[in-house]
């Protein structure tokens, strides 16, 4: 039996997954079946941000950079400093914005410093909530 386009399992009948109880492979998003796309969202900071794109959708370097940066609480339960808020605009610039662009998670205007999210098919919108809400809520507990 094949399953997708790329892989062949050797299954019985009865063990092959119903295609009405999961749906097709043209169902699924293209970006699901992407390492690159997986990779991008390895990152708290970069889910994060994708979160917060998910309402603003559209933003400034300097604005996500002030929104990560109050996102977390470091262990001495004080502010961050604006050393670190500096730390994580560098990692934004040099990593975290590039690696979401790539991925075609983000359209990134390195001139304008303006970022925006790109058109996230519903799974992938989805996705992103759920990660970052489940993060929250382990944190909470």
């Amino acid at each position: 039996m094949c399953i997708g386009n790329k892989y062949r399992f050797m299954v019985g009948p009865e063990e092959a997954p119903s295609q009405e109880d999961h749906g097709t492979a043209t169902d699924l998003p293209p970006r699901l079946g992407d390492d690159q796309f997986y990779s991008a969202l390895a990152a708290a900071h970069r889910r994060r941000l994708l979160y917060y794109l998910l309402e603003t959708e559209e933003s400034t370097v300097d604005e996500i950079a002030t929104v990560l940066t109050g996102w977390e609480i470091p262990p001495t339960g004080t502010m961050q400093t604006p050393a670190e808020r500096a730390e994580i605009r560098l990692q934004l610039l040099h990593n975290h914005l590039p690696r979401l662009a790539d991925s075609g998670l983000i359209a990134y205007d390195r001139a304008t410093g303006t970022v925006r999210l790109a058109g996230l098919q519903p799974r992938v919108r989805e996705l992103i909530q759920q990660s970052v809400e489940a993060e929250q809520r382990v944190a909470s507990e």
